[in-house]
């Protein structure tokens, strides 16, 4: 074999080498728009208050992960069947209650599957007519993307302690 055809049958092998190579290589996960995921998470957040004040604790439950945990000032709610029953409970002690929350930010994982929220929370017990003062705090909520769907698999909250001692 002369010099030029062993070159030639290297470059052959090292080319069908390479090429071999490059099949079996999986190929790259598409880059997860972080923005785009972000607005999804504060649009569902939007909708999910949108039904709290409207009373629509079947509404609510379809934003929970089967497995959820809520946490608010004590009370812990595991499981959806749980927490649908203390938001029927409440909306029924409290009619005329009034909640809204802002988002003060949503920071989503480099994965695109997992995501928390976190902002202030206003909650009047008893409505504008009421008697009951109204109280502010904060949360946290746990967003997980499931099935292409964010949902929340855990929510906590807190008052704000040394304004409800005022």
């Amino acid at each position: 074999m002369n010099a030029h055809a062993l070159a030639a049958a290297l470059a052959a092998v090292t080319l069908m080498t390479g090429c071999a190579a490059k099949k079996d290589e999986a190929p790259a996960a598409p880059a997860v728009d972080l923005a785009a995921e972000e607005q999804a998470i504060r649009n569902r957040s939007a909708e999910w208050m949108n039904w709290a004040n409207a009373k629509d604790a079947a509404s609510i439950i379809a934003i929970f992960a089967p497995d959820a945990v809520t946490i608010y000032d004590g009370n812990i709610v595991r499981g959806t069947a749980a927490l649908q029953a203390d938001l029927e409970k409440s909306y029924a002690d409290r009619p005329n209650s009034v909640i809204s929350w802002t988002t003060g930010s949503v920071r989503v994982a480099a994965s695109g599957d997992l995501a928390y929220e976190t902002g202030e929370i206003y909650l009047d017990p008893d409505g504008a007519a009421g008697k009951q003062p109204a109280t502010t705090g904060a949360f946290v909520a746990v967003w997980e993307k499931v099935d292409g769907e964010w949902r929340v698999v855990a929510d906590a909250g807190t008052e704000n302690v040394k304004q409800a001692k005022q």
